[in-house]
């Protein structure tokens, strides 16, 4: 659902265009007891002076053609002309109220392909008049009919992933107070069941309400068998980027720190330490697992379990940080990318829970590990520093403090129970609370990564990589 133009969706979303050079307006059905618009009284008025002007012109004709009634075919002449005059006022009058009726602001979607037209087109046959009105209720009863909205549905090139925007024409907050994204969900069911409402939100002038769904059915997650393969097949061509899944790169030049929530087997030690760890070695890095828990990572990757041993590590590397900053420097360049001799540098703290207990015993080393750490996610990013942080719960108490939380927020991995709270997710994702509520099995659950194309600038379906 990743390099495609999505709106998102949202698509921060995504940016929206909304255009109204092509003249549209909003389609109305008569109801029992529904009263008749300007446009159509004017037009059921000129049929009916039509009759009467094919009416009083047949007369005519005929008393030209009569002896008895001759003298009267002045009289139609003149009737006739009088009907046909009045027809036309009317018409004209009918054209004038039809381009005058209430005009709607239309949507801009961005081009698609010709299957993704296809499919565009088969999902949006899926949302009738039932739908829309019955099931959705996203209609209004108004004095002329059931007003419908208007509905475009945008399907990327891969058609993994896509929106449905719905004009909002007052009834978001029905849309927000009834759950709105399970119920269109629903309508995508049964042929397209792979499909499934990930989000929704406004555009930007709240015209349009967007639901943006994905295919959460097929997998994209990396299968890997040890004993054949040793990673090597995963190893990029820019050193700089890891593969996540299929469709999921983390370009770490450009987002330098990631985050990673997971409970205890959630799958977050496979993810970061067998999978991660060993792959940035492998594309030239130099990696470091550090662990408030001692575990088979930290002794692999040289790392520490110790608390105080943790925080002087964090401190070294400030130092091996200002000594990259002043090298790039020195070389007159602005970025580690300039300078090929700075590898990239791979730093995991995990168990950060377990840390930040040990350290409320200990507040001069809170302090430095704060002050530290701090550091590591505001600057080191320019040196080629990624701090990955892993926890298993998003929590004040049980993460990075809160600048370094900041500058680790713009790429987020959170799996299992972590991706099912609202109130983690706020904690970490700010704006992504109210996602639907999933039953995410081991090694799955959510990603957002906002360099990673448009479809991961917004929480997405994620599975780690699968070891068998």
């Amino acid at each position: 659902m990743a390099d495609q133009q999505i709106l998102v969706v949202g698509i921060p979303l995504m940016q929206f265009q909304l255009s109204s050079v092509m003249r549209k307006y909003r389609r109305i059905k008569p109801s029992k007891g529904s009263i008749h618009q300007s446009y159509q009284l004017t037009l059921i008025a000129f049929g009916l002076f039509s009759l009467l002007t094919g009416f009083s012109f047949f007369i005519f004709i005929n008393c030209q053609n009569s002896r008895f009634f001759s003298s009267l075919s002045g009289l139609f002449r003149n009737i006739t002309i009088l009907f046909a005059v009045i027809s036309l006022v009317l018409l004209f009058i009918s054209v004038i109220t039809f381009f005058h009726r209430e005009l709607v602001t239309t949507l801009e979607i961005p081009p698609m392909s010709s299957n993704a037209k296809r499919l565009s087109r088969k999902i949006k046959q899926l949302f009738n008049d039932k739908q829309l009105d019955d099931v959705l209720g996203l209609c209004n009863s108004t004095r002329y009919g059931i007003e419908f909205p208007l509905l475009y549905v945008w399907v990327s090139d891969d058609c993994n992933y896509g929106y449905i925007a719905i004009e909002n024409i007052a009834t978001y907050d029905r849309m927000d107070r009834d759950k709105y994204e399970q119920k269109v969900s629903g309508i995508l069911g049964g042929k397209y069941k792979r499909f499934a409402v990930i989000s929704s939100e406004l555009t930007s002038n709240d015209s349009y309400m967007l639901f943006h769904f994905e295919d959460t059915l097929t997998s994209y997650k990396l299968i890997i068998n040890e004993k054949e393969d040793k990673l090597s097949g995963y190893v990029s061509k820019d050193p700089h980027t890891i593969l996540l899944s299929k469709d999921l790169v983390w370009h770490a030049e450009m987002t330098p720190h990631l985050s990673v929530i997971a409970r205890t087997r959630a799958g977050k030690s496979v993810l970061c330490g067998r999978y991660m760890a060993r792959l940035m070695q492998l594309q030239g890095w130099i990696v470091e697992y550090n662990s408030a828990k001692f575990d088979r990572y930290v002794k692999e990757f040289n790392g520490k379990s110790n608390t105080l041993e943790i925080v002087e590590r964090a401190e070294y590397w400030c130092e091996v940080m200002l000594e990259r900053l002043n090298k790039i420097n020195d070389a007159g360049q602005e970025k580690y990318l300039d300078l090929p001799d700075l590898v990239d540098i791979g730093l995991f703290f995990d168990e950060i829970g377990n840390l930040n207990a040990a350290l409320e015993l200990d507040k001069p080393l809170k302090k430095r590990w704060e002050v530290a750490i701090n550091k590591l996610t505001a600057t080191g990013g320019s040196a080629g520093i990624h701090i990955i942080a892993i926890s298993q719960f998003a929590t004040k108490e049980a993460f990075l403090p809160s600048l370094a939380r900041v500058n680790c927020s713009d790429a987020v991995i959170m799996l299992a129970g972590a991706a099912d709270s609202a109130d983690e997710r706020r904690f970490l994702m700010s704006g992504f609370a109210d996602l639907p509520k999933r039953n995410y099995k081991v090694g799955q659950g959510v990603a957002r990564i906002i360099t990673s194309g448009k479809k991961w600038e917004t929480p997405h379906f994620f599975e780690a990589p699968w070891f068998i």
